[in-house]
C-alpha cells in the first residue's frame, strides 16, 4: 500500500540521518510493530482509520522524542518529499507516477477506475468511474477522499481532485475506422521501405515514426549526432514516398546523442518525481518543469508564479534548487544519475532566474 512505502521511507531516512545508539528503542519497536501488525484485509472504513492512527502514532512518536533528542522534533521537516514520491522504474511499470500510484490504490480497493490523469496548468487530478449514475453518484464522495488521503499522505496540497463519471466517445463510424485501419497500414509500409532503404546503403536512424491521417503526412527521422548526411537521407525519402505516390510530406530530422538517449531514460523518473513533487507543494508556486540535455548539461528549468518584487523570491527559489539538489544527490537515485553535470534554472513569472 502507498502508506506502507511511505512509513517505510520515513522510517529509513531517519534512521540513516538521525538514529544512533542512544536513541530511544521505543520510537523503532513501535513504528515496526505498527506497520508489521498490517496483515489483515478491512473494509474501506477501517483502512481509513488505519491509515489515519498509523500516522498520528508515527509523528507523536517522533515528535515526542524531541526530548531524548533535539534533532529529532524536525525530523518530519527535513525528510524530502520528493524521495518520499520516488519510485523505479520496472518492466512491468516502465513509468511510475502519482496518478498510476492512485489509480492502483483505487483499484485495489475494488473502486470501478477507468482513468487517472494529472492537467499540469491548474494543477488537478482527474478520477473516472465507470459505471451507472447510481454507482458513481454512490462512491464518488469516498474516492475524492481516498485521492486526498494519498496525497496528504505524501504531503501535496496543491493539487485539486475531480472525480468525473466515465467520458464514453461516441462510436466512429465504420468508414472512418477502415480509413484510419488504412491510414496506419500506410504508414508502417512506408516506415518500414525507410528503414530497409538507410539499412541497405548504410546510413544510421534510429526511428521513422511515419503519421499519415486526415491531418498530416509527416516524416520525423532520428538519427545520432555522427551521422552527418542529412541532405542525402532526406532526398531518399522523398524519393520513396515519390515511387509510391504518396503525395507531400513534411520530412524532419532530428540528431541524437546516443549516450545522452541513455542518460534521458535513466533521469526519467528522477524528473517525472521532481515535477510532480515540486507542483504539488503550494508554497513552492511552481507552474510548470521542463528539461534539456541539449546543448549540454543537462538543464532543469523550473517555472513559478513568484512576482518580481517579492522580496522573499531569490529566498525561495533558492529553497526550490535546494530541495531538487538534495534529492538528485541522495543516494535513492544515485544509480538514475549517476555522475551526470546538470543545472537548475529557477524562474520567477517574468522569466528571470531567481536562483
Amino acid at each position: 500500500m502507498f502508506v506502507d512505502k511511505i512509513f517505510r521511507k520515513l522510517k529509513d531516512y531517519y534512521f540513516s540521518k538521525y538514529y544512533k545508539d542512544g536513541t530511544t528503542d521505543r520510537i523503532k519497536n513501535a513504528v515496526f510493530d505498527e506497520i508489521r501488525n498490517e496483515k489483515v484485509k478491512m473494509g474501506i472504513g477501517k483502512k481509513l482509520m488505519y491509515i489515519s492512527s498509523a500516522a498520528v502514532l508515527l509523528i507523536g512518536i517522533l515528535i515526542g522524542s524531541a526530548f531524548a533528542s533535539p534533532t529529532v522534533a524536525n525530523v518530519l521537516a527535513q525528510v524530502p518529499i520528493l524521495n518520499t514520491l520516488f519510485e523505479q522504474e520496472t518492466e512491468s511499470e516502465p513509468y511510475p507516477s502519482l496518478v498510476g500510484t492512485i489509480a492502483d490504490n483505487l483499484d485495489e480497493q475494488g473502486y470501478k477506475i477507468s482513468g487517472a490523469s494529472l492537467t499540469v496548468r491548474d494543477k488537478t487530478i482527474g478520477i473516472s468511474i465507470r459505471g451507472d449514475e447510481n454507482y458513481y453518484n454512490e462512491v464518488k464522495g469516498e474516492v475524492e477522499k481516498e485521492v486526498k488521503n494519498v496525497l496528504n499522505a505524501k504531503g501535496l496540497d496543491a493539487y485539486n481532485v475531480e472525480v468525473k463519471k466515465e467520458y464514453v466517445p461516441e462510436e466512429i463510424p465504420e468508414e472512418q475506422k477502415k480509413k484510419n485501419e488504412s491510414y496506419a497500414k500506410q504508414s508502417n509500409q512506408v516506415e518500414n521501405t525507410i528503414l530497409e532503404a538507410f539499412e541497405k546503403q548504410n546510413y544510421e536512424i534510429f526511428s521513422a515514426h511515419v503519421r499519415i491521417n486526415d491531418v498530416e503526412k509527416f516524416i520525423p527521422l532520428e538519427i545520432p549526432v555522427s551521422e552527418k548526411r542529412v541532405d542525402e537521407m532526406k532526398q531518399i525519402v522523398r524519393n520513396i514516398v515519390k515511387e509510391k505516390d504518396m503525395g507531400d510530406f513534411k520530412i524532419k530530422v532530428y540528431k541524437t546523442d546516443p549516450e545522452k538517449k541513455k542518460a534521458d531514460k535513466r533521469w526519467r523518473p528522477v524528473i517525472s518525481t521532481i515535477s510532480t513533487g515540486l507542483l504539488g507543494i503550494e508554497e513552492l508556486k511552481v507552474e510548470g518543469i521542463g528539461y534539456s540535455f541539449y546543448p549540454s548539461p543537462l538543464t532543469l528549468s523550473i517555472r513559478t508564479s513568484i512576482d518580481s518584487p517579492d522580496s522573499d523570491a531569490k529566498e525561495l527559489g533558492k529553497r526550490i534548487e535546494s530541495k531538487v539538489r538534495q534529492f538528485i544527490e541522495s543516494g535513492e537515485v544515485e544509480e538514475n544519475v549517476q555522475d551526470d553535470p546538470y543545472k537548475i534554472n529557477v524562474y520567477n513569472k517574468d522569466e528571470k532566474i531567481i536562483n
